[in-house]
Parts: C-alpha cells; sequence; structure tokens
C-alpha cells in the first residue's frame, strides 16, 4: 500500500509540474510571437497544420482533446488573418479543411526558427537522458489518459 501512496503523490507532482510548465511555456510563446500578429493559442493551432496538413476543424479538436467550438474560433481568427484557407473537403461535403496559405505556412517557419533559438538556451544544464527519460514518461500518461478521458466521453453521452 506505502508504494501506491508514494507513486500517487509522485503522479500528482509530475502533473502539478505539467501543469506549471505548461503555463509557463504559453506565457513564453506568447511573449515570442505577440510582434507577429498572434497568440500562443493561434501558434498551436499553426502547428497542427504545419505538422499534420490540411484538416477539418474536428479533426483538429480531437488530435488536441479540446471541444469543436474553441478550435473553429481559433481558425476563424487565422482565416480573418489570411494564415489559413478553407478548402473542399472530397471526403465529407460540409467540414471543410483548414490549410495553411503560403503566409501562414512563412509565418510558422519564423516561429520554429524562435523557438530553436530559446530552446537551444533553455536545453543548457540539461542531459540527453533526462530529457529522454522525462518525455518517454509524458509519453506513458498521455497514453494511459487517452482511454480514461475517452471513457468520461462515453459516459456522458
Amino acid at each position: 500500500m506505502g508504494a501506491i501512496v508514494s507513486a500517487l503523490a509522485s503522479l500528482q507532482d509530475l502533473i502539478g509540474g505539467v501543469r506549471r510548465c505548461f503555463q509557463l511555456l504559453g506565457s513564453l510563446s506568447d511573449e515570442m510571437v505577440a510582434d507577429l500578429g498572434i497568440t500562443a493559442a493561434l501558434r498551436a493551432v499553426l502547428e497542427h497544420l504545419y505538422d499534420g496538413g490540411p484538416q477539418t476543424v474536428p479533426q483538429i479538436a480531437r488530435d488536441k482533446s479540446v471541444r469543436r467550438q474553441s478550435i473553429q474560433a481559433l481558425v476563424d481568427e487565422l482565416l480573418e488573418l489570411g494564415l489559413v484557407e478553407l478548402l473542399d473537403n472530397p471526403t465529407h461535403k460540409r467540414s471543410a479543411l483548414a490549410a495553411l496559405t503560403p503566409e501562414g505556412r512563412a509565418l510558422f517557419r519564423e516561429v520554429r526558427r524562435r523557438e530553436r533559438r530559446s530552446l537551444a538556451r533553455l536545453v543548457k544544464g540539461f542531459e540527453a537522458q533526462e530529457l529522454a527519460a522525462a518525455s518517454t514518461t509524458l509519453a506513458k500518461l498521455r497514453d494511459r489518459l487517452r482511454p480514461t478521458l475517452e471513457g468520461m466521453t462515453d459516459d456522458a453521452a
């Protein structure tokens, strides 16, 4: 029983640390891209489209485990900024594909350039093995959280 209590305390510490890091990373991202006219939330959608190609709003929302309406508002803002365009979806007539415009791709390449510069400063003092272990642990936690969340969503339906 003591091992479970200890593991639970460690998991709670990890989750608290992830939340604090997420908030700090969001603030850092906001500062880094403010002069580009976007926010950390807009940056996240740009990244999703840059890395994953054209997708529907529901696909993005599902992948990010957020409400469709939240992503729709961000995509609408990106449309107004000319960073995203809507393409016909051959598999679903009513759900267009959001895709980066050339301006959106160029802007996101600049975001990545700035982030690499910032990360190069941040990585100092870490051993590669430490970062790999943390990444492995977070991936395992994410893999365990997804079915739990899906089960809760199924229960609410």
